[in-house]
């Protein structure tokens, strides 16, 4: 980890979920100026081709196991799993603009990105949104749905 450009790139890769021995092997095999899609293209081969389906996968929870078809929570041990939930952090201003083709801040979708984890039982979701974005709305920087949607959002303290 001495070059500056290896630091980064471990530590980027690290931070979504592999181990610095993975993100090393990637890069032996792919070599240091490689771009980040052929790394995660070559992470997620090394990860699906060296694990059997019936072994635990270290990016999952320790009280779940990887089953053949589906993962479920074993019986004993369901009473953790919401503890073993990482915490949420939107970019409403990202996701509100992506939801509108970059054309008006779409509120919707930063309610269907909050409702997308909390259906899947996450309970610490942050969405930041620029101070600016919750005034009212000019005509260089339209907002749609900001009353319908955004309310109940707010009211959970999401926002």
């Amino acid at each position: 980890l001495d070059h500056p450009e290896l630091r980064l790139k471990v530590d980027f890769f690290r931070k979504l979920g592999y181990s610095t021995a993975e993100v090393k092997a990637a890069l032996r095999k792919l070599g240091l100026s490689t771009d980040t899609n052929a790394m995660l293209e070559e992470l997620v081969r090394n990860r699906t081709t060296n694990t059997s389906p019936y072994l635990k996968d270290p990016l999952l929870p320790p009280s779940w196991d990887v089953g053949t078809c589906r993962i479920m929570p074993q019986l004993g041990e369901q009473k953790s799993a919401d503890s073993e939930l990482r915490p949420i952090v939107i970019d409403g201003s990202n996701v509100a603009m992506s939801h509108s083709n970059k054309e008006v801040f779409s509120c919707r979708g930063i309610e269907l990105a909050v409702d997308f984890f909390l259906d899947r039982g996450h309970n610490n979701i942050t969405v930041f949104v620029p101070s600016w974005r919750k005034e009212l709305p000019r005509a260089d920087a339209p907002i749609t749905g900001e009353d319908r949607q955004l309310v109940p959002v707010r009211k959970t303290r999401v926002i």
